[in-house]
């Protein structure tokens, strides 16, 4: 079995997430076993799932998993099926809630996900105090998942969490988190896991947690599985604190040192690569570009082997599609898109004044950013970039588009794309747009986007930070209808260059052909 690393999977998936869907069609395709594995709990899992087409085959969960849901399905839940709905309180229904009264004291609060014909989401019970002394957290599938547990102040803006349970659906605990508060902040102190034969495992920290979670589900495969960490940062440590006989492969899917112009002086960001005792219970580490491999043996000089295998692929339906011509009688004239979060590292303050300079000359030039804010900051950056397009008074020609579940369509009618990221380890949408004939202008950023493009077939790299030069390959492009049709013909040649077939063929060299596990069948 082969299990891809990640923590959660939501409906603003990156493009770790994007990566890993594609790999798992991939794998499906060949008829290899494989699965996404999560570690944080998510009531809405299954809809998340649901809507990236991921089967329950391709995917286990660490909650699902210890509470035996994993292949769970049953009515949806009932207001009248809650044991605190069969008793004598007063019910005052509301659109999203209903709140259960005793007399003039409120005992409890139930939540609708949406609305009252929509499952249950949460149930809040409050003391004589009116504080919350408890939240049960129900499954959208109908059942209810865990509870929370508050310590109550006579100051009810000092309460705190003090301990999650999460039970069976027979109502058995299977994992208790206790909480600590220190200061104005609450840390867990304890995970507690219960597991179905009566034996009690104590734990610091998640990290253990997880590990013992990869070890048996290792274990529940018969041993030696291939386990991959794609979310380096949050899985690789427990995955090779693995106990089990296993194959442990790190999977760099960003740039692997900051500040990120200096790959061999510059710190190393991951502690899974500073780490010399980490890095050796590895297999194997793979990233996206030849260059990073190279420039990550250089760097590392360590006995573990450092190899590349492209995270983006394109579809055979994809290259099998008729090419659209990039004329304005098939697409928006003038339109040029950006597909990005609004980060700080897409660095796109440089794309809209380079555009500025573009559209003073040629008018008719519209751009389009496709992609979500930052809310880790607040969405400062967000903000910074409005704020941008106000000052150089590009409101006309300028819009932010968000995030959208149909790049397809912005694909089909965009002429061209710009990226001037100020680190990119592979870029899946450069490659996606080439796969619909779009060419690119992009900085040269280590590593995706002189990995994907080649000057003057399917796009332009210019040097980074050169504002003055991508805004005149924008010009020359955009002014010249046969370059840009010369240049999206060869977006579409360049996006063969990543078929399926060409993918799963260093897949099975590079990975599944050195797996010593099958000297063992």
């Amino acid at each position: 079995m082969y299990y891809f690393l990640d923590s959660n999977i939501g409906q603003l998936a990156s493009g770790l997430e994007h990566a890993e869907f594609k790999r798992i069609k991939l794998f499906n395709r060949f008829n290899v076993p494989a699965k996404i594995v999560t570690t944080q709990y998510s009531a809405v899992t299954r809809s998340c799932n649901r809507f990236w087409q991921l089967e329950e085959k391709n995917f286990v969960n660490l909650y699902d998993f210890y509470a035996g849901t994993e292949q769970f399905k049953g009515p949806q839940l009932k207001l009248s099926d809650l044991p605190i709905a069969r008793q004598s309180y007063r019910i005052e229904t509301n659109p999203g809630s209903a709140r259960f009264w005793d007399g003039k004291r409120e005992v409890a609060e139930v939540h609708y996900f949406k609305d009252a014909q929509s499952p249950i989401s949460t149930i809040d019970y409050f003391d004589g105090d009116a504080q919350k002394i408890r939240t049960d957290v129900y499954d959208e599938r109908g059942f209810r998942a865990y509870s929370k547990f508050f310590a109550t102040q006579d100051d009810i803006s000092l309460g705190y969490l003090a301990l999650e349970q999460f039970v069976t659906l027979s109502g058995r605990p299977y994992l208790e988190i206790t909480y600590r508060k220190r200061g104005d902040r609450v840390f867990a102190t304890n995970h507690r896991l219960i597991t179905a034969d009566g034996a009690s495992y104590s734990y610091m920290n998640q990290n253990h947690l997880m590990a013992k979670f990869y070890d048996d589900l290792n274990a529940r495969d018969g041993g030696h599985s291939t386990f991959i960490s794609d979310r380096t940062m949050v899985v690789n440590l427990p995955m090779t604190m693995m106990q089990t006989p296993a194959r442990k492969i790190e999977w760099v899917h960003s740039i692997h040192f900051s500040p990120y112009r200096e790959p061999f002086n510059s710190e190393l960001v991951y502690p899974s690569l500073r780490n010399t005792d980490q890095l050796s219970r590895l297999a194997m580490v793979v990233n996206a570009t030849p260059q990073q491999a190279d420039d990550m043996r250089q760097r590392l000089r360590t006995q573990v082997p450092i190899t590349n295998i492209p995270v983006g692929m394109v579809s055979d339906e994809r290259l099998a599609a008729p090419r659209r011509p990039i004329t304005p009688d098939f697409r928006e004239r003038g339109k040029i898109v950006v597909v990005a979060r609004l980060f700080f590292e897409k660095n796109l303050s440089a794309t809209i004044r380079a555009f500025k300079t573009a559209h003073d000359q040629l008018n008719w030039l519209t751009l389009d950013i496709y992609g979500y804010g930052d809310g880790s900051d607040g969405n400062q950056e967000e903000r910074q970039l409005h704020q941008l397009v106000q000052e150089l008074n590009l409101q006309d020609c300028v819009q932010f588009k968000g995030y959208t579940y149909n790049i397809a369509a912005v694909y089909e009618q965009a002429q061209l794309m710009l990226l001037t990221s100020r680190f990119e380890s592979f870029v899946l949408a450069l490659l996606e747009a080439n796969s619909y004939g779009v060419p690119a202008i992009s900085y040269d950023t280590y590593y995706g986007p002189t990995y994907i493009i080649n000057n003057d077939q399917n796009g332009y790299i210019v040097p980074y930070g050169d504002e003055a030069a991508m805004a005149q390959h924008v010009i020359d492009v955009m002014s010249d209808p046969a370059k840009l049709q010369r240049l999206s013909t060869g977006a579409y040649e360049r996006a063969a260059d990543f078929s399926e077939a060409k993918i799963w063929q260093l897949w099975q060299t590079k990975i599944i052909e050195t797996d010593p596990a099958l000297d063992l069948d």
